[in-house]
């Protein structure tokens, strides 16, 4: 498990343990409050009148401290319970380490081959080109082992599938070309318009998940 599982489950532990103990001391101070008024009530001669007003002032400590607590822990139930939904909120609208990890390296490999396409245009070297872009279209295609964390949000997961999916579809329809397709000048507008899409799917992904586009080149 992650940091962000154990500070979740550590926070709702502790908002489970603010609301019972609480819901404890508010029952035993409605309990406190019915002996005192029954103490009260209880009518007591001159000579017990002293014991009668030290059982109160006792009864009247014994609530007010049950009251302290019980405020006490449903400050706890109620920060603990904001500090474990906020976790749920976070991990909902922030990748996991897997994912960031994928979406970086997606973006270096998107780079590539959009500048591999290119080169191959002009190139002399068929061979050469046609190695280094069934090379990126291996890595394409292993993007169908990913699949969003189920703990981001539903429309964050069907962002991310959506990418990773077209990762994958625009690796395996590249490798199972031959090595000079590229000079198919309308088999490789197709493919360049297969990457374009990608790259919407990747900005789709950058933007709802507000990664830093800077800080993606910097990791390149």
């Amino acid at each position: 498990m992650t940091i962000l599982d154990w500070f979740f489950i550590i926070s709702l532990s502790l908002a489970s343990i603010g609301l019972v103990f609480s819901g404890i001391s508010f029952y035993l101070m409605t309990q406190t409050k019915k002996a005192l008024k029954k103490v009260k009530r209880t009518k007591v001669s001159k000579k017990k009148r002293k014991q009668k007003k030290y059982k109160v002032r006792k009864l009247l400590q014994k609530s007010k401290k049950q009251r302290n607590w019980g405020t006490a822990l449903i400050i706890l139930f109620l920060l603990s319970g904001f500090t474990a939904g906020y976790s749920l909120y976070y991990q909902a609208m922030h990748l996991s380490q897997k994912d960031s990890k994928a979406v970086v390296q997606g973006y270096y490999l998107m780079d590539n081959l959009e500048n591999e396409l290119k080169t191959a245009k002009a190139t002399e070297n068929d061979v050469k080109s046609g190695k280094n872009i069934k090379l990126l279209a291996g890595q394409l295609s292993s993007y169908g082992i990913y699949k969003a964390t189920i703990r981001n949000s539903e429309a964050g997961q069907k962002k991310l599938n959506k990418y990773y999916k077209s990762m994958k579809e625009l690796g395996i329809n590249l490798s199972s070309q031959p090595n000079d397709f590229f000079k198919n000048e309308t088999l490789l507008n197709e493919f360049e318009m297969d990457l374009a899409t990608v790259k919407k799917n990747h900005e789709e992904v950058v933007h709802y998940f507000n990664i830093n586009k800077n800080a993606l080149v910097n990791k390149k």
